[in-house]
């Protein structure tokens, strides 16, 4: 299995019953046991949902019961993620805002991916206007499996500089980046109280207008070296020219997927405490 960040996970392929609660039972469940698996899954994980539209997804092993819609609210650290199927999930429509499912080119959309119109991102208040042909060819796609979202090198190129000119106050971080970090724009933000990081937006089509704020925009452990959560593609990328909107962007926000309408939600706070 490649991810659409190039993380690959081979091992074997079984099959069993997959209960999810006493009345979602799905027989003969195919699944896959990685035993050699490298890239960025983090530390810890015990595993990787399928939630494509592959034939060997989950969502598409119980389309009889759940008829391919789901939603899923990534929490972070000091609250309590979700990640519902069905009617539970449809039961949060009313406060989303939603954008079409649109096709992708030949091998990609075959691939199972969710793509999507992105026309434009916002950095502050202040429209970047990149020309929305630079996320149609290949196009866009939302991957809940890539952790940081992947930009073609003009539109990546464009946001850095709006990011670095709303931080300039800040100092820049001095630590050396790890072989193979794709992240190249970090602060030293150690003591600081009083740090106001621009709100980034993702302008999708049919006006779902995505704001992204604190933890959908800085990625980093430590205060001394914490950096904008976005990254440009490489020549070595699957594909240099493709967007992906990674899971980063998407911590706390609420999710929807309604494959049969064609369609892809998104709400704000959709995690407890």
């Amino acid at each position: 299995m490649t991810y659409g960040d190039k993380s690959t996970s081979g091992g074997n392929f079984g099959c069993d019953t997959l209960i999810l609660e006493p009345s979602d039972v799905f027989p003969k469940f195919q699944f896959g046991c990685g035993r050699n698996n490298k890239g960025d899954f983090g530390s810890g994980a015990d595993g990787m949902l399928g939630l494509g539209q592959g034939q060997l997804s989950t969502v598409s092993q119980t389309a009889s019961k759940f008829k391919k819609v789901f939603s899923y609210c990534l929490p972070e650290e000091d609250s309590i993620g979700s990640l519902l199927f069905g009617e539970k999930a449809t039961s949060q429509s009313s406060s989303l805002k939603f954008t079409s499912l649109v096709n992708g080119p030949g091998t990609l959309q075959e691939s199972g991916y969710y793509f999507v119109n992105l026309s434009d991102i916002s950095v502050g208040n202040e429209r970047l206007n990149i020309p929305s042909s630079v996320f149609a060819s290949p196009g866009t796609i939302i991957d809940s499996g890539t952790v940081i979202t992947r930009l073609p090198q003009r539109a990546y190129s464009a946001l850095k500089a709006a990011f670095k000119k709303a931080m300039a106050k800040y100092p820049l971080s001095n630590g050396r980046r790890k072989k193979g970090d794709i992240l190249d724009t970090c602060y030293n933000l150690s003591g600081r109280k009083d740090v106001l990081l621009p709100e980034i937006v993702l302008h999708f089509g049919d006006g779902a207008d995505v704001r992204l704020n604190g933890t959908n925009i800085v990625w980093g452990s430590d205060a001394s070296r914490l950096c904008l959560a976005f990254a440009g593609n490489s020549k070595s990328t699957m594909n240099p020219e493709l967007t992906i909107i990674g899971n980063r962007q998407q911590v706390s926000l609420t999710v929807l997927y309604d494959i049969q309408g064609r369609r892809i939600g998104f709400g704000g706070n959709g995690c407890s405490k």
